[in-house]
């Protein structure tokens, strides 16, 4: 027995019922998204899918030192929340440079995707060295030279290359504070 309503078959019937939940769905999805994108959170970094995380080495739990080294380091160093990067500092390249005191690391530069030099912590950045990490994490090529770790970060509508370079660099992942505070900088003073 078929059923009809008003001249319309029961499965026409149902596939208009189908494809109209379909796209309810669909609209719902797609505003979900536009609100959650104009929230504007002011920390957070476009991560591309397409990169894939470096391996962490693997520290040994019984590492040696004891309770007593372990507290003269944590004496010792200050811990990255005491120091404020924009305080105290003239310009940009100087809050990049407490940047790199408080996180204990040799070098941050920062530069554009396509490889201009935007700020250092350095007063001598090699132009050829920006350009060419900018080039590789355009490219994704890993792994990366010992002792750099390169990370992405969007800023005003212009995507920006952080360079970072430390002897022994065992992690090639960005501290995320550390990004957040880049950010911070940036804001600061751009």
């Amino acid at each position: 027995m078929i059923f009809v309503l008003f001249g319309i078959g029961s499965s026409i019937l149902l596939l208009g019922v189908a494809i109209a939940i379909v796209l309810c769905i669909a609209a719902w999805l797609a505003l979900r998204k536009i609100w959650s994108g104009a929230k504007g959170y002011p920390h957070k970094i476009a991560l591309e899918p397409s990169r894939t995380p470096l391996k962490v080495q693997k520290i040994p739990a019984n590492a040696p030192g004891d309770a007593a080294d372990q507290e003269m380091v944590s004496t010792s160093a200050p811990r990255p929340n005491e120091i404020d990067c924009l305080k105290d500092s003239a310009d940009l390249n100087e809050s990049l440079a407490m940047l790199a005191g408080k996180y204990s690391l040799d070098e941050i530069t920062l530069a554009t995707s396509d490889g201009l030099l935007l700020a250092s912590s350095r007063k001598t950045s090699s132009a050829d060295a920006v350009a060419r990490y900018t080039g590789m994490y355009a490219e994704n090529v890993q792994p990366w030279p010992p002792g750099v770790m390169l990370f992405g970060l969007e800023h005003k509508g212009s995507f920006l290359v952080g360079i970072v370079k430390k002897t022994g660099l065992l992690v090639q992942e960005p501290d995320q504070d550390m990004v957040r505070e880049t950010k911070d900088i940036l804001n600061w003073w751009i």
